[in-house]
């Protein structure tokens, strides 16, 4: 029988115990964030970029000697051209490699599993777990045994199992809507995804017994089937709330992704939430993005408002250097202020001078005049209503030889243009012709019409769904199975190029640590005789 002095010793033999194994917790913990800067960062606890050498004995440093930077984020490697560089995530660098289609019980080891002394091996001497020379343009480091063990750590650390959002039959996905979910520009949004995704699951519905009973020779491929399951995620009320309702609504169902949306406020607080908890969020439709390209999970269409400001300001530093330019915005107007700032960062201070009186400058036909003489080209950040006001002012007198306004501000329907300065303005077009708009979404247009859901008050809304979620399923297909969401995100980084369908853009792309898929602009003119917008540049990027 246990005694009063046995049952203490006892009680306090268990404390350090948990005191122990909390304490080694702690310094694993440590040793994996040291693992993670050399791994992302390529600098070792001191801060120094580690050593390393390529080709023998040419010293490298900064990007070069960042294993991400070919091993990927995810360590899942990558291919480019005829350059495979191979995935070393975890189990899948320390068990054997071997063909995934070969015949059981096991299939053949094209490698032997790596361990800590094979590693070292290879990170400094540039020999393989066969005995074989890596690349000579793999980096030959100088690391030590401490740090060594970082990195084996960090790598261990790095996803072998599905991520939260998948089980062995379901992925789930969220869209995100602000407020109703049935008002006009959230129900387009929401027909694409109820479409599509029931279109998706219906012509699937046999995979999933395929995926049970698959022969050996596809089950790689096979068991990679999913159903598709996507949730709509309404935020409501104050901005500031918003991360709170992402949270409860994460909470309630984990998701893989979060798949296009309709923000008109700024998307911050999603971006935040989800650069925060590691969930891909993709190609939302909004024009206020947050314009940080060091994050990793958010991706984007364009820069949004700022984007308009920004392509101006480099047109007019190359194609009208000196001249004198007045610029009249509201800033109280959240679009506004934002291509206003793109426009202000941006140009040629030398002659600039902005004017923030939004529609009070406008209407004030004398005073406008005033100020705008003297000044050759003239911009203008308003909405519509106020900006028609001041084009009326314009076309009244002054000497202005020159106008330029955002299309995504003023709209594409040129009505209210007065005619007797149609041809002294210009307008900076970010996405497709209107004129070349309807072939460019041929395909997407045609199936709405199909699937009786196209909106044409809702056209960009509707294709940018589509867009999203032909990317999600084609990356999808790509990852074979590995659902892990930096492996997710980088194969969108990598296939987006040769996307046969860019929503309404001429052309997108991405490289690795790229998070706005278009880059370009048109200036445009008014074509008078069919009273549309007429490119007057080539697509073209700042």
């Amino acid at each position: 029988m246990l005694n009063k002095t046995t049952t203490n010793y006892s009680t306090h033999i268990i404390k350090l115990l948990c005191l122990l194994v909390f304490s080694a917790s702690l310094l694993a913990e440590e040793a994996i964030q040291i693992g993670n800067k050399i791994y992302n960062e390529g600098r070792l606890p001191s801060g120094e970029f580690i050593p390393a050498t390529i080709h023998g004995d040419i010293k490298v440093t900064g990007e070069q000697v960042i294993c991400a930077s070919c091993h990927r984020k995810s360590g899942m490697g990558t291919l480019e051209g005829q350059q495979v560089v191979p995935a070393i995530a975890g189990n899948m660098l320390f068990e054997p490699l071997r063909l995934p289609t070969s015949k059981p019980p096991l299939p053949p080891a094209l490698r032997p599993a790596y361990d800590r002394e094979t590693l070292k091996r290879a990170l400094t001497e540039g020999i393989d777990a066969n005995g074989d020379t890596l690349d000579p343009f793999m980096p030959r480091y100088e690391i030590s045994d401490e740090d060594l063990n970082s990195l084996v750590l960090y790598l261990n650390s790095l996803s072998t199992k599905p991520d939260p959002g998948v089980d062995d039959t379901d992925i789930h996905f969220a869209t995100i809507v602000i407020g109703d979910a049935n008002s006009p520009r959230n129900k387009a949004m929401i027909d694409v995804f109820d479409a599509y995704i029931h279109q998706k699951n219906t012509e699937t519905r046999n995979e999933s017994s395929r995926a049970a009973n698959a022969p050996w020779h596809k089950e790689w491929m096979m068991k990679t089937y999913r159903k598709w399951n996507y949730h709509v995620w309404s935020l409501t009320g104050e901005i500031t709330d918003w991360k709170a309702q992402l949270k409860a609504h994460y909470d309630k169902q984990p998701v893989f992704a979060v798949i296009n949306g309709v923000v008109d406020e700024s998307f911050a607080p999603v971006h935040q939430f989800c650069e925060e908890s590691g969930i891909p969020c993709l190609f939302p439709t909004t024009m206020l993005p947050t314009l940080d390209e060091d994050d990793f999970y958010t991706l984007y269409l364009n820069r949004g408002y700022i984007f308009e400001g920004e392509t101006l300001a480099a047109y007019l530093n190359q194609k009208a250097p000196g001249k004198s330019v007045i610029h009249i915005t509201d800033i109280d107007d959240k679009h506004a202020y934002h291509a206003a700032y793109g426009l202000r960062a941006n140009l040629d201070r030398r002659k600039y001078k902005m004017i923030d009186q939004g529609c009070e400058m406008a209407g004030a036909s004398d005073v406008s005049l005033g100020e705008l003489r003297g000044h050759q080209t003239v911009v203008i950040h308003l909405d519509r209503q106020c900006s028609n006001q001041l084009l009326n002012t314009l076309a009244n007198g002054g000497n202005t030889q020159q106008i330029y306004l955002s299309s995504r501000l003023y709209g594409t329907d040129l009505d209210e243009v007065p005619a007797q300065i149609k041809s002294k303005i210009r307008f900076v077009h970010t996405q497709e012709l209107p004129s070349k708009r309807n072939r460019l979404l041929a395909r997407s247009t045609g199936w709405f019409k199909h699937k009786r859901i196209l909106n044409p008050d809702e056209m960009e809304v509707q294709a940018n769904a589509y867009f999203a979620l032909k990317v999600a399923g084609d990356a999808l297909k790509h990852i074979r199975g590995y659902f892990f969401r930096d492996y997710f995100i980088e194969k969108i980084e990598h296939t987006i190029d040769d996307v046969p369908y860019t929503s309404i853009y001429p052309r997108l792309s991405l490289a690795p640590g790229q998070r706005f898929s278009s880059r370009g602009y048109y200036i445009t003119k008014i074509d008078e005789k069919r009273n549309r917008l007429s490119a007057i540049t080539e697509w073209q990027a700042p």
